[in-house]
């Protein structure tokens, strides 16, 4: 072990941790784990550094858990596989495949660690289909006495706490998952004006298995996420049919109209750490108002703010801290411009939407206190309850996280 100094992927946060380690095995880990626990170290765990909050921020042990990587075990009758908690979300794409498996939902980067992924509520977009989390089947994690514990369905409220928990249960070794059959999916992706995806709305959502869109309140929007030339007031819209699989299986079609297997489709490119992000959920019956909320904030009261507005769908799911939890949604999420001071426009969106009880993605930036975050999650007293019992010593959390859940 060694002090090592940690930045994340968007370059906004960095600390020094007093001791950093790479652990060779699970058994490594573990023990790893319960000698810091022991020393009265407090312990988080590195992703890919993906989130822009500091939910990864210790100046005691952080730990790296990316060699504890790949596919464990697969169940192919009930379509069910375990992944090592370090594994990247990108890894796993190709071993699933060769089992006729994949994950039923991704977003547009897979970078990430799928325990982080899972641990900060990380989705895609369709609104028949939920989030990473929302798959999870089973996890098995150190908690904060040094114990390995198994969480399953044979206690869903553990289950539920476990499936978006940003680390605060105890870091994770293995994650189950509910897979799907292997798919393709085939780009139809346009660009039209907003009051054209305005029209078709509901057609989208409808006959789409998944539907999203950035909408360009300038000119020189399109830029900040590299989607080609779009014109002020248009939209760049994703639109993605399931196709069978068949026994056609290369690659077909060129960028925005192509088809492939699944998990090589849903990465798109278009994130390269040049921005602060922060997303916002609502229930979808609120989508409309939301977004019109949003284009008079960015036109009237911040015109020179460039960030697109992007837009997409999740299916509600049952996880305790969920964004998602409880209700289909909505998410809205607006990028803050790397060298300005993008804090005012951020904390005027959080304004924009709170009415509508936005909950955000815990991994990007947002300005929740306790009391917001006890107000918006219907089951806020029983996570807590449930983290005390997993880490009565308060080893797990950061001051990030202390604010928000001690």
């Amino acid at each position: 072990m060694a002090t090592f100094t940690w930045t994340n992927w968007g370059k906004n946060q960095s600390f020094s941790a007093a001791q950093f380690a790479t652990p060779e095995t699970e058994e490594q880990a573990v023990e790893t784990i319960r000698q810091g626990l022991q020393a009265g170290n407090r312990v988080r765990v590195a992703g890919s550094g993906h989130s822009f909050t500091p939910v990864v921020q210790t100046d005691s042990l952080l730990l790296d858990l990316s060699r504890l990587s790949g596919v464990l075990s697969v169940d192919q009758p009930r379509q069910q596989a375990v992944v090592a908690g370090g594994s990247s979300l990108a890894s796993l794409g190709e071993p699933l495949w060769q089992h006729g498996l994949s994950i039923e939902n991704q977003g547009d980067v897979d970078a990430q660690s799928i325990a982080g992924a899972v641990a900060t509520g990380t989705k895609g977009s369709g609104i028949a289909y939920g989030s990473l989390s929302s798959r999870v089947t089973q996890l098995r994690v150190i908690n904060g006495l040094g114990e390995v514990v198994d969480i399953d369905s044979s206690n869903e409220s553990l289950l539920h706490a476990a499936q978006v928990s940003l680390g605060m249960l105890g870091p994770v070794l293995r994650i189950g998952f509910q897979l799907v059959p292997a798919y393709r999916l085939k780009e139809e992706n346009v660009i039209l004006p907003m009051s054209e995806v305005l029209r078709q709305w509901d057609y989208f959502l409808t006959h789409y298995r998944h539907f999203s869109f950035w909408w360009m309140p300038t000119a020189r929007s399109a830029a900040m996420y590299r989607l080609g030339e779009v014109p002020a007031d248009h939209c760049f819209v994703k639109l993605l049919r399931e196709v069978p699989v068949g026994e056609y299986d290369r690659p077909e079609g060129e960028a925005n109209q192509r088809t492939d297997r699944a998990y090589r489709i849903y990465p798109d490119g278009t994130t390269d750490a040049e921005f602060h992000e922060l997303e916002y959920m609502v229930d979808a019956q609120d989508a409309r108002e939301a977004v019109a909320r949003m284009q008079h904030l960015m036109l009237k009261q911040f015109p020179d703010e460039i960030s697109p507005l992007q837009v997409r769908w999740q299916k509600a799911d049952s996880g305790y801290l969920s964004p998602q939890c409880g209700r289909n949604s909505t998410s809205l999420s607006v990028s803050g411009e790397i060298g300005r001071d993008y804090t005012p426009f951020l904390r005027a969106v959080d304004r924009t939407l709170q009415p509508l009880a936005a909950r955000p993605h815990w991994g990007k930036l947002h300005f929740l206190d306790r009391q917001r975050a006890a107000d918006l999650y219907p089951d806020y007293a029983r996570f807590l309850e449930i983290r005390r019992q997993f880490d009565p010593d308060n080893r797990f959390l950061n001051p990030h996280l202390a604010a928000l859940f001690s």
